[in-house]
C-alpha cells in the first residue's frame, strides 16, 4: 500500500510540475496589460478556454497531491 501511494505521489508531483511549467501567467501574455491583444479579458491567441482548463486540472492535481502526501505520512507512521 505504501509503495503504491508513493508512486502515485511521484506521478502527481511530476504532473504538477509539468502543469505549472505550461501555465501562462498574466505578465507573460505579451502586452495584454495595456489592452492589446485581449478580447473580453482573454488573450486573442488563447484556444477556447485552454487556460481555464489548465487551471482546473492544476487545481485537481494539487489537491490530489496534498491528499496523497497526507496519506503517505499516515501510512508511514503506522508501518
Amino acid at each position: 500500500m505504501l509503495i503504491f501511494l508513493v508512486i502515485f505521489q511521484v506521478v502527481c508531483a511530476l504532473g504538477l510540475i509539468a502543469l505549472t511549467a505550461v501555465t501562462t501567467t498574466k505578465s507573460e501574455q505579451g502586452g495584454s496589460g495595456f489592452g492589446w491583444g485581449t478580447i473580453g479579458g482573454k488573450t486573442s491567441t488563447s484556444i477556447a478556454g485552454l487556460e481555464d482548463q489548465l487551471e482546473r486540472v492544476t487545481l485537481y492535481v494539487a489537491v490530489a497531491f496534498l491528499i496523497v502526501s497526507t496519506l503517505v505520512g499516515i501510512v508511514a507512521l503506522r508501518a
